[in-house]
């Protein structure tokens, strides 16, 4: 699935069972315990079944507690939930038994410990360094490629996954991110030829189904999507991913209550941590904002960041709620806050810049800077590819909307709708400047189709009473 886009910059699938160099031991314990507990782990993992790969991870370490390998893959599965401080501290404890460990073993934690630490340019020298050292380790390609594609260097990550998968054909981590990748450059048929390959790769395992799935959704085919999500959880009844994209589709067509429910057994079922608790305040938040509540957003946002401080959904999210409420000097303060953020990371040249410059344009167009919001959005089209434009140009959409600048609104709309035709927010602000238009014949065919969209839609959702204004003929709101 797309581990850049769905969980977060964290994520990374690097290293597996270093095996190779036959010069080097394949691990530096002597514990066939641990390493058995270890392998086991790492089948887990690369399955994205986190909460038991951590079990398997532990078991390790409590036949041998030095194993280094087990307690930087612990870091890699905290991080990908958004958990910074066990993250680090699990990092911490395998650089301590690093000092016996096989140059393999120690690039791999310094790679680790990068990523955790979103160090990404350190983290691409490393791994170049491990692709020279053992050009037949097929996991640091992988790990290469998706550095790679964070930096937004596409060609170079096509290059890596192909490799990988060359040097094993049936290496099924390799395939998935050739799917993801290609379709996010918008290239749908091949992404959909490597995702069914995935599919065919590992047929018992839950997680390329649900990866299927998420290529459905993002051209607008949701019941296929949730027919996809529904096959992987026939295969693993609890598998977390499945259960929380299920929820996101669910949220698109406005059915807040049933994915809040998809939301929290999804959340049950990951490594029990304060981040995950952020996660699921966050996402409470986000309801609250499709429920126009944003008092009540703010609090919940407020709280999340008080448990993990650096989380981005969080401050997207709360500044949006902010931005609603006309509470333009501390949304501000946490724009300002939250380009430092990116900054220290490392980011500021990456595809996080977008939603930077997307927010920047909302807070400035809702205060009637309309020219300097479009400004942003054309800084933000410059950290664009196919999958993510529509997210600009809806932005854009809307300003054109506000300047009553209809037919470049509407030009704006096309290719925002241009990747996912049913995308329900694209649909809405097309049936906004028809309306602002005059166009009762177009308002009435756009917004009747996203009726049926939201056929199910919870009657607090404030779109569906937008749209339903839109369609009587009364103004937007």
């Amino acid at each position: 699935m797309d581990r850049l886009l769905q969980i977060g910059l964290s994520v990374f699938l690097v290293g597996s069972l270093l095996s190779g160099c036959s010069s080097e031991p394949e691990f530096s314990t002597s514990s066939e315990v641990a390493i058995r507990h270890y392998r086991e782990g790492v089948s887990l993992f690369e399955k994205f079944y986190y909460r038991e790969a951590l079990a398997a991870f532990k078991q390790s370490l409590e036949a041998d507690s030095t194993f280094a390998l087990a307690w930087g893959r612990i870091a890699l599965i905290h991080s990908r939930s958004h958990a910074t401080q066990p993250a680090r501290e699990a990092i911490a404890n395998a650089e301590r038994n690093a000092s016996g460990v096989t140059r393999r073993e120690r690039l791999y934690i310094e790679l680790w410990k990068d990523l955790v630490e979103y160090s990404f340019k350190e983290a691409a020298t490393v791994a170049d360094s491990l692709v020279a050292l053992y050009p037949e380790e097929k996991e640091a390609r992988h790990a290469r490629g998706m550095i790679h594609e964070i930096d937004k260097e596409y060609d170079e990550a096509l290059e890596m996954y192909q490799a990988a998968t060359e040097m094993d054909t049936g290496y099924p981590l390799a395939v998935m991110s050739l799917g993801y990748l290609y379709s996010t450059i918008g290239e749908q048929e091949k992404a959909i030829k490597y995702m069914r390959q995935y599919i065919r790769l590992v047929p018992e395992a839950a997680d390329p189904r649900a990866s299927y799935g998420d290529l459905l959704v993002r051209v607008g085919r949701y019941d296929e999507a949730l027919e996809q999500y529904e096959k992987s959880l026939e295969l693993k009844p609890d598998y977390w991913y499945a259960i929380q994209e299920i929820g996101k589709v669910q949220m698109v067509l406005g059915r807040l209550r049933e994915a809040e429910k998809q939301f929290r057994a999804s959340s049950a079922l990951l490594p029990q941590t304060p981040a995950v608790e952020a996660s699921m305040l966050t996402r409470l938040a986000h309801f609250d904002m499709q429920r126009g509540q944003y008092e009540s957003a703010i609090d919940l946002y407020r709280r999340a960041l008080a448990i993990e401080p650096f989380y981005g959904s969080a401050a997207y999210g709360l500044t949006h709620a902010l931005i609603k409420v006309r509470r333009f000097d501390e949304a501000r303060q946490l724009i300002a806050a939250i380009y430092a953020e990116t900054q220290r990371r490392g980011l500021t040249g990456s595809s996080a810049m977008l939603d930077y410059h997307v927010l920047r344009a909302r807070f400035l167009a809702d205060q009637d800077s309309l020219n300097e919001g479009l400004e942003e959005c054309e800084k933000a089209l410059e950290y664009s590819v196919q999958l993510n434009r529509a997210y600009v140009f809806r932005e854009i959409a809307r300003i054109n909307l506000k300047q009553r600048a209809y037919e470049s609104a509407l030009f704006a709309c096309d290719e925002a709708l241009a990747m996912n035709p049913n995308s329900p927010f694209g649909l809405l602000l097309l049936t906004r400047v028809y309306h602002a238009q005059g166009d009762a014949k177009m308002t009435g065919e756009i917004g009747n189709r996203l009726l049926t969209l939201w056929s199910g839609a919870d009657e607090d959702f404030r779109y569906l009473k937008e749209l339903r204004r839109l369609l009587k003929g009364r103004p937007a709101v």
